[in-house]
């Protein structure tokens, strides 16, 4: 469990660093044919920052090397997730728009979780969806996707909202 809770630390990571579309930083993936894994490394670029002639003593030094990530194919990763609240008595309707990138060949579907529970299985090659719920006032909303087949199950990470 641990690790897949780590797998999806890693995934959001690498999402959030793609996002970035920073100078410099890309992404290189070799793949391994023992493995059906891709191994990523994410460069760590440095920056140049003018420093006093004598140094504070206490300052710790941090010195960055490039990370290495192990990133699963036929994980979805999010596209796009917004959503909008039409206030009601208690609460509000939150209408959530998701969008994700297939990533697989060879998925049987997707399921859309809410609370992480299940509200919709989805057809292979889906990329979208669009979910209206009532949000108490209060109440926070949590959504993922998961691609699937009958060997494996693969999720995007949890995104969590509310209408104040």
């Amino acid at each position: 469990m641990k690790s897949i809770q780590s797998l999806s630390v890693a995934l959001a990571l690498v999402a959030i660093l793609s996002a970035c579309n920073l100078p410099g930083n890309s992404v290189s993936t070799t793949p391994n044919p023992g493995n059906p894994l891709t191994t990523a490394t994410l460069p760590v670029h440095a920056t140049l920052t003018e420093m006093p002639a004598d140094p504070p003593t206490d300052t710790p030094t941090l010195i960055a090397s490039p990370v290495l990530m192990t990133i699963v194919p036929n994980t979805p990763t999010w596209s796009v997730y917004n959503y909008t609240c039409a206030l009601a008595s208690g609460g509000a309707s939150m209408t959530m728009n998701l969008a994700w990138k297939d990533r697989s060949t060879s998925e049987a579907g997707y399921r859309v979780y809410r609370d992480k529970q299940a509200i919709v299985t989805l057809p292979p090659n889906s990329t979208a969806y669009v979910d209206v719920v009532f949000v108490a006032t209060g109440k926070t909303v949590s959504y993922s996707v998961e691609a699937f087949s009958p060997d494996w199950q693969f999720s995007t990470p949890t995104v969590t909202y509310g209408c104040q």
